[in-house]
């Protein structure tokens, strides 16, 4: 049972009762008795209370930091001494380094936080590192610095790259370079969870349990042979030298079951123009309708002409209707 708690907790970051239980079979009250064990035994960190409460995988390294005065780089050289360099690849490294400094410069910068814990993960054969603040939350401040719906519409610009809280001092590329760096990124505040498997190439957003601040976490393969400046080019042509593209998955701007209406559509194309080329990705969508279609591949490439929208991972009925709206603007 212990060995499972601990493969599930290093999977996902954390784990609750009920997934335990779930994936061993067993009550809950036996799934929270080996967890509460395991916690005491300093092998899990609890966080939470009652049905609210998760398990963390106890890590390598924790320390916290007062955030006023804090400066990125300098943590970064005291946490680097703590990587087992010789097991791990010179391009694991640099990305760590670009992934932990962004990320912690977003909680110095952005938070409005006092404080922030820093923990990392450096046995077996990933290199895992994760920033939590105590501030307001990543999604609620983006939402109320652009002024959005809801918290849920936060997510959605951040995943097209360049949303900032603060656009006199940041792009808002960090998050978005970071979260495809790296094999697997997470970032949660009190409102979502929001996770990126690049391994699988999926997405996924879930439910929070965190009280306040934001969290962070990212691992990759300490032998990883990506670089990041595969994943810059990815995005930043070399005959552009700028960030240009942007790739949105579009079952992330999903309402209800389907993707049927203008407006829809015009969530999805809010603020692409900042872009020159954008892939939609298609990945897990099985139906469109031809009123979302027409609005986001007619209408709005008509007073867009300068962006290139570029559908990909489309389903053979999805396709045809992208087809038909491409070919009446046409």
């Amino acid at each position: 049972m212990e060995d499972l708690i601990l493969r599930m907790a290093a999977d996902h970051a954390f784990v609750t009762t009920g997934e335990i239980a779930a994936a061993a079979r067993v009550t809950r009250q036996a799934a929270h008795y080996h967890a509460k064990r395991m916690a005491a035994d300093g092998l899990l960190i609890r966080e939470g209370a009652g049905r609210g409460s998760r398990y963390l995988l106890a890590s390598d390294l924790a320390r916290t930091y007062r955030l006023e005065g804090l400066e990125e780089h300098v943590v970064w050289s005291e946490l680097k001494g703590s990587i087992p360099t010789e097991q791990t690849s010179s391009q694991a490294v640099r990305i760590a380094a670009y992934a932990f400094t962004e990320m912690l410069n977003n909680a110095i910068d952005h938070s409005g936080g006092t404080s922030v814990l820093v923990r990392g993960w450096f046995e077996g054969s990933e290199l895992a590192l994760e920033v939590g603040d105590d501030g307001l939350g990543v999604f609620r401040s983006i939402r109320e610095r652009m002024d959005l719906p809801d918290e849920w519409a936060a997510l959605q610009e951040l995943v097209k790259g360049k949303a900032t809280t603060a656009p006199e001092a940041h792009s808002g590329e960090g998050i978005f370079f970071t979260s495809k760096a790296v094999d697997r990124f997470e970032l949660e505040d009190p409102s979502l969870r929001w996770i990126v498997d690049n391994g699988r190439g999926d997405q996924a957003v879930g439910e929070s349990a965190r009280g306040k601040g934001t969290r962070v976490r990212f691992d990759i393969s300490k032998r990883t042979g990506r670089t990041l400046a595969e994943v810059f080019d990815a995005f930043a042509p070399e005959d552009d030298q700028a960030f240009s593209t942007s790739r949105v998955p579009i079952r992330l701007f999903e309402v209800g079951t389907d993707f049927v209406s203008r407006s829809e559509a015009r969530r999805v194309a809010q603020r692409l123009e900042r872009f020159r080329r954008v892939e939609l990705d298609f990945s897990g969508v099985d139906e469109l309708g031809q009123a979302f279609a027409d609005e986001l591949f007619r209408v709005w490439p008509s007073r867009h002409p300068e962006v290139q929208l570029e559908p990909t991972n489309m389903s053979p009925v999805v396709a045809r209707v992208v087809d038909r709206a491409r070919t009446e603007r046409s």
